[in-house]
């Protein structure tokens, strides 16, 4: 079987032995590389998932008993803060899946989807300007 080489910025497919991509200029990698690359977008797309999801579960359980007697400890801050921080870790959270689909995506098939890619950008990018908002503002 002839080994196959992809573009992922254009997705031209060679089987010819080829650094760059003929039509823009991209390093072109092979599927085993790739199927690599989604395995290690698994496990980081895995561990944010499980570790926001525990970190949620384990706030959420200081949050809801704040008010208890004996509490030994509290959360001071109102509804509009509880939102933001559900916000915040439930972006978080779809980055680690997006990042999970997408690794699985190029395990399976040997190449990148480029929506999935979109999507994965597009929430990290609305993850650093939040987290440039909160520095301002701080």
């Amino acid at each position: 079987m002839p080994r196959i080489l992809s573009c992922p910025k254009c997705s031209f497919e060679t089987s010819e032995s080829v650094s760059k991509c003929p039509n823009c200029g991209s390093r072109v990698q092979s599927a085993k590389k790739v199927r690599i690359l989604g395995g290690v977008l698994l496990v980081i797309g895995t561990f944010l998932v499980l570790f926001m999801t525990g970190l949620g579960i384990y706030l959420g359980s200081i949050i809801s008993n704040s008010n208890d007697p004996g509490a030994t400890t509290r959360f001071t801050g109102d509804s509009q803060d509880v939102m933001f921080i559900v916000a915040i870790f439930g972006l978080v959270i779809a980055f680690g899946l997006a990042s999970m689909g997408g690794g699985i995506w190029q395990i399976i098939y040997g190449k990148p989807n480029r929506k999935v890619m979109v999507v994965v950008f597009l929430i990290a990018g609305i993850l650093f300007v939040i987290s440039r908002a909160i520095k301002m503002m701080s």
